[in-house]
């Protein structure tokens, strides 16, 4: 959906520097056709999504992320468990970096998530950064996004040094990804945004699976892999 949309985008921009009448009439158009499309799917979906724009800023800089929804659980390597959040593989020690503007409401060690910190972005946007190996905030701290908040580690449940990172949405967690794939597109043409964000209503998240785990791919592609394929990245906790 989202590679749709940027193409959209690509191709209708958002002001045009020759306001001629047909330039005009095809803004009009174009409007029309992003109010009609919203409606419909406003029309299967009753759940309000949060402005997303003020995440501006990914947690942990020049590396690979992934890993939401239903997967293999990795550390008892049996059944599937839903995972809440995206994996950012990194050396322990890597900088942890607030997604965007907002004030830190937990930091503390907690269970599973090890060392962690929630920051309040307002609006019922609230991002989570799990298994620190240390913490360099506090409760009450009002933080800019790309403020360092602490270090990627690997306490708590985890199989391996990476920062777990959570969007929130009015408390339910959503795609990392895709949420601050929309929160940038929200910066730029906020109509198509609109649209996007529907991607993130709860009946697909809580269905959604981490294409990363080799179960999910066979069904989705009908085949087992390859044999001879390059060995894929465990996955993380």
């Amino acid at each position: 959906m989202l590679r749709v949309l940027a193409l959209v985008a690509f191709l209708v921009p958002a002001t045009a520097s020759a306001e001629s009448a047909p330039t005009v009439q095809a803004q009009l158009s174009f409007r029309d056709f992003i109010h009609g499309v919203v409606d419909k799917l406003e029309s299967w979906n009753d759940t309000a999504i949060p402005d997303l724009s003020v995440l501006t800023t990914e947690p942990v800089e020049r590396t690979e992320s992934s890993g939401y929804g239903w997967r293999e659980d990795p550390v008892r390597r049996r059944g599937q468990r839903f995972h809440a959040g995206a994996d950012f593989r990194a050396d322990p020690g890597t900088p942890v970096l607030a997604a965007g503007n907002g004030v830190v409401v937990f930091a503390k060690r907690w269970a599973g998530y090890g060392n962690v910190v929630f920051i309040d972005h307002g609006g019922g946007v609230i991002t989570r950064y799990a298994h620190m190996r240390k913490i360099e905030t506090k409760v009450g701290a009002a933080v800019t996004a790309g403020t360092r908040i602490g270090q990627v580690g690997s306490t708590g449940r985890t199989t391996g040094p990476h920062l777990h990172f959570e969007v929130r949405l009015d408390g339910r967690p959503v795609d990392p990804n895709t949420a601050l794939a929309i929160a940038e597109l929200a910066r730029e043409k906020p109509e198509l945004a609109h649209i996007a964000s529907f991607a993130l209503s709860p009946d697909l998240q809580r269905s959604a699976k981490d294409l990363q785990d080799r179960k999910n791919r066979r069904e989705l592609l009908g085949r087992p892999e390859r044999r001879g394929a390059p060995k894929r990245q465990r996955a993380l906790w």
